[in-house]
């Protein structure tokens, strides 16, 4: 069979003998359960990216949706739990990695309590194109009957391996083919969602007093071959404010100083927004008309509020993180002019989806 050139090199020598082990010390008993006899199920992503915890979402809701009667937990990095805190029927399991140097009798409390949950079945949610030893071996920790996972390395640590994805299926939907090793069909509509920024709603509205209808411009992102140059951003801003729309600059941590590049290059059509955490970035989303974002978490988040979103990417496989519907669209590496009309067809559509509720 021919290798599959979507996925990342196979683990090293030291990670599959880790897997070996674990395989061995913590066998699973079993054939696969009836959905009907699920009652408690684990999804595990540890991972500390805020896009990819987001991601997960989607998953955990199907699983909530399908097994009505079962409890479903999702595992995230402490971090990023909050993204998926206050979702209901979904119970957010909070994982600290450095607690394995930094605490060590806390972090073997933590796995102890895993183990012994007694989870029917768990899911390693990490990415079907690699190999994640720290996913799987949590996964294997918290697993006594059932283990599914994706087939990118260490299969064996699984009681089923799922395959990789059709080429080209968005990132959103491959995750849920996942289900298909608990005998569950992946809903033809998953749901990106977060409960983030509501609690924030007056303070975003206190910042955005003197802008009751603006679109959130993120310049920033965590690889710096990812970002949109500020100049264009700047050239968006001022092609917004022609219609209208003036633009916030939010930024995050080390971002500061791009962000006051856009303001000061956009002739005073766009405007620092407040430093802000995650939940407040969210709320400004919220409040926001349009996002616009490069390829970096804040462009899932801003999916995950309900915001229309453009999001501009480095290179076209970033196309396969990008998500469904009407309310987002991508471009790669576009010209001003062409991100501008993108962006004002959006804007369209979302003040076309508001009128006739206000009529």
């Amino acid at each position: 069979m021919t290798a599959d050139a979507r996925l990342d090199p196979p683990p090293g020598l030291a990670a599959r003998a880790f897997a070996r082990l674990a395989a061995l010390v913590l066998p699973l008993a079993g054939d696969r359960p009836e959905p009907a006899e699920l009652r408690r199920v684990l999804v595990v992503r540890p991972d500390d990216r805020v896009g990819n915890a987001l991601l997960t979402v989607p998953l955990a809701l199907a699983l909530r949706d399908a097994l009505p009667r079962a409890r479903i937990d999702l595992l995230l990095a402490r971090r990023r739990a909050a993204v998926a805190e206050g979702l209901r029927g979904v119970r957010v399991v909070q994982f600290e990695k450095t607690d394995a140097f930094r605490h060590p009798l806390r972090f073997v409390r933590f796995l102890r309590a895993l183990r012994s949950a007694g989870y029917d079945a768990v899911i390693d949610a990490a990415h079907w194109h690699a190999f994640s030893l720290t996913s799987a071996l949590l996964s294997r920790i918290a697993s006594r009957r059932w283990l599914v996972g994706a087939s990118r390395g260490a299969s064996h640590l699984y009681s089923h391996a799922e395959p990789p994805p059709p080429p080209d299926m968005p990132e959103l939907q491959a995750k849920l083919l996942l289900l298909r090793g608990l005998g569950l069909s992946p809903p033809a509509a998953p749901a990106l969602q977060t409960a983030l920024g509501i609690e924030h709603a007056s303070w975003a509205a206190e910042v955005s007093r003197d802008l009751p209808v603006f679109a959130a411009l993120n310049p920033g992102a965590r690889k710096a071959d990812h970002r949109w140059p500020a100049v264009r951003f700047a050239g968006l801003a001022r092609a917004l404010r022609s219609r209208g729309v003036p633009s916030l600059l939010t930024w995050g941590p080390g971002e500061e100083s791009l962000a006051r590049e856009v303001a000061e290059s956009s002739g005073g059509a766009a405007f620092l927004a407040p430093p802000t955490d995650l939940a407040r970035l969210a709320a400004l989303f919220r409040r926001a008309a349009l996002v616009v974002t490069n390829d970096t978490g804040p462009m899932h988040l801003a999916a995950a509020c309900g915001a229309p979103v453009l999001a501009l990417l480095h290179a076209p496989e970033g196309i396969r993180w990008s998500h469904p519907g009407p309310r987002f669209a991508a471009l790669v590496y576009p010209e001003v002019e062409e991100a501008a009309a993108a962006a004002g067809r959006l804007l369209d559509r979302a003040q076309a989806a508001v009128e006739p509720a206000g009529r």
